[in-house]
């Protein structure tokens, strides 16, 4: 299928900015997954050279106090006297630690309409359905090759130090950048990943600090800037999702603040990535030792493959993501 141009966005007229409305055609529930063709993970599947495995899932209780006054994890083991048998019952917001956001999760904030057009009321009204549930990402999972960036290393070694829970913005010319400083080709299908250092600025912070950040109204993130040069390098990229460590993968507030340059027409990355073009966002991944690993080795290509949750309708999914080298 021909791709087409960034210009050429939407397809259709009326349709949102920058969307890719009916590419795969109305009724799709895949998004850019669709790119992860037999041929692309045929091809990923020649990164796997030394069986090194690193799974990239933060403990589900990773932060204690979510934001976004979000459910904590509780967990219950349940004894089953007299037989010596346990069960265990969970109950838990999905994107509390690493996770996958999916297409129901962050809408047209002004259309209030979901990705190829899903109202709100197909997703959360009196008779639902299931239409862009993360349950159609389990018929064959993500997988694929993932690629990092680290810009927070990069970063360090030209001397431009941040704050990794402050609200930095990452360019399309300091990706390009790192990426070239990675000897790293970027390759259409690739879930594109980025480590801005987010563990490292949460685990340094004490208990106060930390729900502090939980509280804070907006959140402060750092993560790729909201602009129109990022939508389309991200498009004309042509990966199949993409993730990071932060927990807003965007740059937060996204928006730009009063007298501010920036924005993308007042949309959020979020409503043109998730609903637009279908493609899933990851967010809080751990990165620390695939870091290492991916320095140690001196390639920053990888297999990938993630599973989220086979829950019809989710909304989002925790990762379930393993790097294998």
């Amino acid at each position: 299928m021909k791709r087409p141009t960034f210009d050429e966005l939407p397809l259709r007229k009326g349709d949102p900015p920058f969307s890719a409305w009916g590419l795969y055609g109305m009724d799709d529930q895949l998004g850019t997954l669709n790119l992860l063709t037999d041929e692309v993970v045929t091809e990923a599947a020649k990164e796997i050279r030394t069986g090194i495995r690193i799974g990239l899932d933060l403990p589900i209780n990773y932060i204690s106090k979510p934001s976004h006054n979000r459910l904590k994890l509780t967990h219950s083991v349940i004894r089953k006297d007299p037989r010596l048998v346990h069960d265990d019952v969970i109950q838990m917001n999905t994107q509390i630690s690493t996770q996958w956001d999916g297409y129901r999760h962050y809408g047209y904030q002004e259309l209030r309409i979901f990705y190829n057009g899903v109202t709100v009321d197909e997703v959360s009204g009196d008779n639902p359905t299931t239409k862009l549930g993360t349950h159609a990402w389990c018929d064959k999972g993500i997988v694929g090759r993932g690629v990092l960036l680290d810009y927070y290393r990069w970063s360090q070694s030209q001397g431009r130090r941040y704050e990794p829970i402050g609200d930095h913005a990452i360019t399309v010319e300091d990706l390009e950048a790192c990426a070239k400083s990675q000897q790293v080709e970027l390759k259409r299908g690739d879930i594109f990943i980025v480590r801005s250092g987010f563990k490292i600025g949460f685990d340094a912070m004490n208990d106060e600090e930390r729900i502090a950040w939980s509280d804070a109204n907006p959140t402060n993130l750092v993560g790729v800037k909201t602009c129109v040069e990022t939508v389309r390098w991200l498009w004309d990229k042509g990966f199949s999702a993409c993730a990071g460590d932060a927990p807003g993968w965007e740059r937060w507030p996204a928006l730009p603040a009063p007298g501010e340059v920036g924005g993308v027409e007042m949309l959020r990355l979020h409503e043109i990535m998730l609903n637009g073009w279908g493609m899933p966002i990851g967010e809080m991944f751990d990165l620390e030792r695939l870091s290492e690993e991916c320095r140690r080795q001196g390639r920053y290509s990888f297999f990938l493959t993630s599973m989220p949750l086979n829950i019809p309708g989710g909304v989002a999914s925790p990762g379930n993501v393993v790097a294998v080298f």
